[in-house]
């Protein structure tokens, strides 16, 4: 199957068919991800994983740069790889940027399931600013409890529809580079707050804020029950922070990068040049998790129980500790591998790579949990 037959299918974890052997493809503004899963005798296994940087596929590029490169480069990188890696699975999923997608959700009054869609249509046109034309949506009816009246008939109450809308031309993009590759039988898509959200996640109860930080931006995902009930993205992520103190400090992007990695929220540094200008910059995004928190407590009446960071840059020294304290809220690195069986030398490298791979494992681990 191709991802033209499924390029509306973002909940495809919901609805698709499972395969023993499968690969999560995170393809990021400065890094490709991938891991590979099996499922054999019950048990989910990892086969494989790896990343390469996309710095270099431009010109004078370096790791950790973001880039906007063209399909066919990015095809290149990605067919590297999956040689290096030696993956051999046939079935894949592929991450949508969340930068590229809209995520909401939508309260429309009781109707049939076959009016549904049109009112569905209807109401996303407000939240969507292209014509419906130019984009592949999909929707997903939350499921909710059966409310009754004090003389026990059952109330009707609006219902909520989870909905993701992705221009037209990021599926075309995706899909010829999966066609360029033609290693895969079957290749679908998923917008990556759901993967990281499935490889992030334990089972939580109670509302749980996911931190996803990228090269490119920070995702912001409050969930509970599984559901994405509330979603911001900042466009500002960790390659934000490197470009700011080569410019400030006037150094090259690599003496920039290990300043940012050594340095980052440590008051204690003594680089405290370094640190300014992280913290400053970081005010912003703390600013945003702020307003997304109060707005979530304030709409549905319950606090945060958990803030769980994801993303290569969520590893900033002292974030983890900054965030608690900031918010009073219990903090945790997302450990993605701990969903698969691994060998238990790796169990450090894999405790310390976990966060950066939440969303290709959580892409893989669709498809054979």
């Amino acid at each position: 199957m191709s991802i033209k037959d499924s390029v509306t299918e973002f909940f495809s974890g919901l609805k698709n068919k499972k395969s023993d052997t499968f690969v999560g493809i995170d393809i990021g503004s400065s890094y490709i991800k991938i891991v590979q899963l099996k499922k054999e005798k019950g048990r989910i296994l990892l086969d494989t994983y790896g990343s390469i940087a996309l710095g270099p596929y431009q010109d004078e590029g370096f790791s950790g740069q973001l880039t906007n490169l063209e399909a066919e480069k990015i095809t290149e990188a990605l067919q590297n790889l999956l040689e290096q890696a030696n993956v051999t699975a046939k079935s894949a999923v592929i991450s949508v940027s969340s930068s590229t997608s809209l995520i909401f959700v939508l309260k429309v009054p009781p109707v049939t399931e076959k009016e549904l869609a049109g009112v569905i249509q209807n109401e996303a046109r407000k939240y969507i600013p292209v014509p419906l034309s130019e984009i592949s949506l999909d929707w997903w009816v939350i499921p909710q409890r059966e409310m009754y009246d004090t003389a026990g008939v059952p109330t009707k109450r609006e219902t909520e529809v989870l909905v993701t809308a992705v221009r037209n031309e990021v599926v075309f993009r995706y899909n010829t580079i999966a066609e360029s590759i033609g290693a895969f039988r079957d290749v679908r898509l998923e917008i990556e707050t759901f993967s990281a959200a499935r490889g992030s996640l334990k089972h939580e109860l109670s509302p749980v804020m996911l931190l996803d930080f990228g090269a490119s931006g920070v995702r912001m995902a409050i969930i509970e029950h599984g559901i994405v009930r509330k979603f911001r993205a900042v466009n500002r992520g960790s390659a934000f922070f490197t470009n700011t103190i080569q410019k400030s400090l006037n150094v090259d992007f690599a003496e920039a990068e290990n300043l940012k990695k050594q340095v980052g929220l440590n008051r204690e540094s003594p680089r405290q040049e370094v640190y300014s200008i992280i913290q400053s910059g970081m005010q912003y995004i703390f600013s945003e998790i702020q307003n997304v928190i109060f707005d979530f407590e304030k709409t549905h009446q319950k606090p945060l129980s958990k803030i769980i960071l994801a993303g290569g840059g969520s590893r900033l020294h002292s974030l983890k500790d900054e965030i608690e304290s900031r918010y009073n809220i219990f903090t945790a690195f997302a450990d993605p591998f701990s969903k698969a069986s691994a060998p238990d030398f790796l169990d450090d490298v894999l405790s310390k790579a976990g966060p950066e791979f939440a969303v290709a494992l959580g892409l893989a681990l669709q498809g054979v949990e």
